[in-house]
């Protein structure tokens, strides 16, 4: 037990180090987010960059939601839900925002090549797209609206990583930087 509080405390440290000011791992919820967005409120002040962060983070939330590879049942919404872990970290000019979860080998290469897609794009074509993508009739989940509202919000390329897990699975690591200058 004794190595065990050794272990928390150091994994406390780690956090600390890597300026983490909010992590979380499992399943999301409402509740959860409307606590992150009141902390992120309170630790963040500019309501500009607080606004845009959540934003963000709803984003990750929903990919986890709708995308991981790992289920669990989720109590409120009565049904199985994306398990994952998002956190932010706290950086003196800005915030990253990431996120990461199981996806299945096969959307691997389509995930990755939306947002090499997405990161080659301009202010304006980005916009463009956008337009295009919410007037297609799939609009909603699988449509890249999230990925792209990310890229836009934040003003900063999609930063992503993939590894391989095993012959059906890999893990998706998905980070956006948020500057806190106001523009």
């Amino acid at each position: 037990m004794k190595g065990d509080k050794l272990t928390l405390y150091n994994y406390f440290n780690d956090m600390n180090k890597q300026e983490i000011i909010l992590t979380f791992k499992g399943t999301i919820s409402q509740d959860i987010l409307a606590d992150v967005g009141i902390s992120l409120r309170s630790k963040l002040g500019s309501y500009n960059v607080s606004k845009k962060t959540f934003a963000i983070f709803v984003e990750l939330a929903q990919n986890i939601y709708h995308h991981s590879a790992e289920k669990e049942f989720s109590a409120s919404k009565g049904r199985p839900a994306g398990v994952g872990v998002i956190l932010i970290q706290n950086k003196e000019d800005h915030l990253i925002l990431s996120s990461g979860n199981l996806i299945e080998n096969y959307k691997v290469e389509g995930i990755c090549e939306r947002c090499e897609y997405i990161n080659g794009l301009t202010e304006d074509e980005l916009k463009d797209y956008y337009l295009k993508q919410r007037k297609k009739p799939t609009g909603g989940v699988g449509a890249n609206i999230g990925l792209i509202d990310m890229a836009r919000r934040s003003g900063n390329q999609l930063g992503y990583h993939v590894v391989k897990i095993d012959d059906d699975n890999s893990f998706f690591s998905l980070s956006v930087k948020v500057n806190k200058s106001e523009d």
